[in-house]
């Protein structure tokens, strides 16, 4: 048994193995879990595939994964997103699209599906109020629809100040709005920490409403998306918020090791790094 809550990363943080190669190298490092990325662009021929097409392939994908010991415990929803204004053909390409990648995840045994809110009207704040309605009207009717397929919309707070749903705050106010039990909380540090220096009260804040946590740091302005201790999160005092609310899921890593930065004799080294760092904190957290 472990005594630490499982680890898990994005299986593009390690493209410069290839596809089939980045799942043993992931597994070779010690993560048991895959965010995987597959369903986030909608333009992609897979993504666009017929349904046969589209269950084949998430069929052998989840094959694979599993062949070496790793399970997908999150899938990222379409992201970015076509221009909608709340109706029209945009909006029902998104919610189209979305629902597709709800179905995709239940193929790849994923329980959990990470959106981003919609930004209508980008990342401008003057229009906070029909920002709100548009996401609730189309997170109301997504969280419903993956009740068929069991599986949780983890809506993620973003990191841009001027955009009226991308604070922790704000996240919680809109899934509190909704209340419904397939629409919960995926906490991104980097983009929180934006908006909070202190995550751990975030965290609390947060609650029970949480239900994924993506890991990386920055300096608190910009989304860097660095590895942890690189910036200014205090992860002692994040890990034991995430003890004291009794969060018992999974740690989700979203900042690669980078490895095309550094020569290839390096990676190794780069890699072991960054898996150590995220075992630390999933230690002190469970």
């Amino acid at each position: 048994m472990l005594n630490r809550l499982e680890i898990g990363i994005t299986n593009t943080s390690y493209g410069v193995y290839g596809f089939e190669g980045s799942f043993a190298k992931i597994s070779e490092h010690g993560y048991e879990c895959i965010d995987y990325q597959g369903l986030a662009n909608i333009n992609t021929d897979f993504f666009k595939s017929d349904i046969t097409e589209f269950e084949a392939t998430l069929k052998q994908h989840r094959e694979y994964i599993e062949s070496h010991g790793l399970r997908v415990t999150q899938a990222h929803g379409p992201w970015p997103f076509p221009n909608n204004h709340g109706e029209g053909e945009g909006y029902k390409t998104l919610m189209d699209a979305s629902k597709k990648a709800v179905y995709g995840a239940h193929l790849l045994g994923s329980p959990r599906l990470v959106m981003h809110p919609l930004m209508p009207f980008g990342e401008g704040g003057d229009r906070a109020d029909e920002v709100f309605a548009i996401n609730e009207r189309f997170l109301s009717e997504l969280s419903e629809y993956a009740v068929k397929y069991d599986v949780i919309i983890c809506l993620e707070n973003l990191p841009f100040k001027e955009y009226p749903l991308s604070s922790p705050d704000a996240v919680i106010a809109i899934v509190d709005k909704i209340d419904h039990p397939n629409l919960k909380i995926c906490l991104d540090t980097g983009h929180g920490v934006i908006f909070d220096r202190d995550l751990a009260r975030v965290v609390r804040n947060i609650g029970s409403r949480l239900e994924a946590v993506h890991i990386h740091d920055n300096m608190g302005e910009l989304d860097q998306h660095l590895i942890p201790g690189d910036g200014i999160i205090k992860w002692d005092e994040f890990s034991a918020a995430l003890k004291e609310i009794g969060y018992n899921k999974i740690i989700s890593i979203e900042t690669s090791p980078k490895f095309g930065q550094f020569p290839q004799e390096l990676w190794e080294e780069r890699g072991h790094l960054l898996a150590n760092i995220s075992r630390d904190i999933a230690t002190k957290a469970y």
